[in-house]
């Protein structure tokens, strides 16, 4: 075999080669585009393409965007990388291949986020079965702007999970409604609640308030009924830690603070008094977990919560007649607390 022929053998088996093994592709999940990266999973898979997610915040200055995307081209083997920016409703699709030097970058104009989604995948798609099949796409990026790849094996810094919020300072306002099994009122302690998060990062310090109105607590000690209205009403202060999840966020936080009990008496038997209305506050700290959705990675999502008050010095309802008195009800120390809320991201 001549050696003309043998390098014909040679380069035949290489094309064949690159052709069978798939594309390495890198997406980077900013937690901000998660539906767009969801739909490019589905687009993609039909394609020879080997897909490989990197969760963490997307840089706001391109060089640092370009400079992400060589390093992680170099230390996960991957021809492509690609992200997406959302601009106003819309997203803008980049697309890399640090070897060649060249960058893609497509613009979607807002619109329903599902069809913002839909078309930033579809046009991913289209320019990375372009360089599947030996095209360039985009236009070629100086050096200067794009600086070398990082060594391999060399460590970087740890990514954010998926769903955690950008680098910088954002605030959250979220309102809603909240109940405390507490055992003042029958049909426990139903309050308005509305929370102010200052966040940097995954981390945040959050006010919580409450307001609650009066509720019944009724009771009929020795057959003579009774009924004292009770509010419930808070102000805390903690911090605040989101953790990424597949579906939606996921949240711990710690708060302290003071509880105020409003009480009234309505009705009493014959032989007794209502006294004066009286307040009573009392110290109250505890843990809660809250799940927290933004549809499409929109700045408008909803939160559900559950959490556990432990109340220091919780008031108890009682009747005195003489020198007996006799209890009708406690507020309990350890209290369930359930939330529901609409929140709304200001950055």
């Amino acid at each position: 075999m001549t050696a003309r022929a043998l390098a014909a053998v040679a380069i035949t088996a290489m094309a064949a080669r690159a052709a069978a093994e798939p594309m390495a592709v890198v997406v980077r999940d900013g937690g901000d585009a998660r539906l767009a990266v969801t739909r490019l999973r589905g687009q993609l898979a039909d394609l020879a393409v080997a897909l490989t997610i990197a969760p963490g915040p997307i840089e706001p200055a391109l060089e640092a965007q370009l400079a992400m995307a060589s390093q992680l081209a170099a230390t996960r083997g991957a021809r492509v990388v690609v992200w997406f920016v959302a601009r106003g409703g819309g997203l803008a699709v980049a697309i890399a291949t640090p070897a060649d030097h060249r960058l893609f970058v497509r613009e979607i104009p807002p619109a329903d986020p599902s069809a913002v989604a839909e078309a930033a995948a579809i046009a991913a798609r289209g320019a990375l079965r372009a360089i599947a099949d030996g095209g360039r796409i985009g236009v070629e990026v100086p050096d200067r702007e794009l600086p070398p790849p990082a060594v391999l094996g060399a460590p970087s810094p740890e990514p954010a999970r998926v769903g955690e919020p950008a680098r910088g300072v954002s605030v959250t306002l979220a309102i809603g409604w909240q109940v405390a099994l507490e055992g003042g009122a029958d049909a426990g302690a139903h309050a308005v609640a509305q929370r102010t998060t200052v966040a940097s990062g995954p981390w945040g310090v959050l006010l919580a308030l409450s307001w609650g109105p009066a509720l019944a607590h009724a009771a009929a000690p020795g057959g003579e009924p009774v009924r004292i209205d009770l509010s419930r009403s808070s102000a805390a202060v903690g911090v605040d830690r989101v953790f990424g999840s597949r579906f939606g966020e996921l949240a711990l936080a710690a708060a302290a603070g003071v509880v105020v009990y409003r009480r009234m008496t309505t009705t009493t038997p014959s032989d007794l008094s209502a006294t004066p209305a009286a307040t009573t506050a009392a110290l109250v700290a505890g843990p809660e977990l809250r799940w927290q959705w933004r549809p499409g990675g929109a700045a408008i999502g909803i939160a559900v919560a559950a959490g556990l008050d432990v109340v220091l010095g919780a008031p108890d309802l009682a009747v005195a007649r003489g020198a007996e008195v006799v209890s009708i009800g406690a507020v309990r120390t350890l209290q369930p607390r359930f939330m529901a809320t609409v929140f709304a991201d200001l950055r």
